[in-house]
């Protein structure tokens, strides 16, 4: 791992949609799949809010925190250098101040 800066993430990340090949992301619950995947060759990693909620005992449908989703992503983040597309699940609010709360907490 290089530790890559999130602006060289993101830049890598712009690059692969613009391939060949196609890009296929696979989704990581935790931190232990998205190193896998990595490992395997895969260009970048998804998380997936579903996946994360059951790994935590959730259903799937807003039941975890914005603040639990985002811990299992923050660590998924860190163990790769790939880029992460990050599915969030919860933190939307039903007012635009709780919305733009959950976008800079993401």
């Amino acid at each position: 791992m290089t530790n890559s800066t999130q602006r060289e993430k993101a830049g890598r990340f712009l690059a692969l949609h613009h391939g060949p090949p196609i890009l296929v992301l696979p989704n990581a619950w935790d931190a232990v799949p998205a190193n896998l995947f990595e490992q395997e060759g895969f260009q970048a990693v998804a998380t997936t809010s579903g996946g994360i909620a059951a790994s935590l005992r959730y259903p799937d449908g807003e039941r975890m925190t914005l603040c639990e989703n985002l811990e299992v992503v923050r660590r998924i983040a860190q163990a790769v250098d790939i880029p992460v597309s990050a599915g969030i699940e919860a933190g939307c609010g039903r007012r635009p101040e709780e919305e733009a709360q959950a976008a800079r907490a993401v």
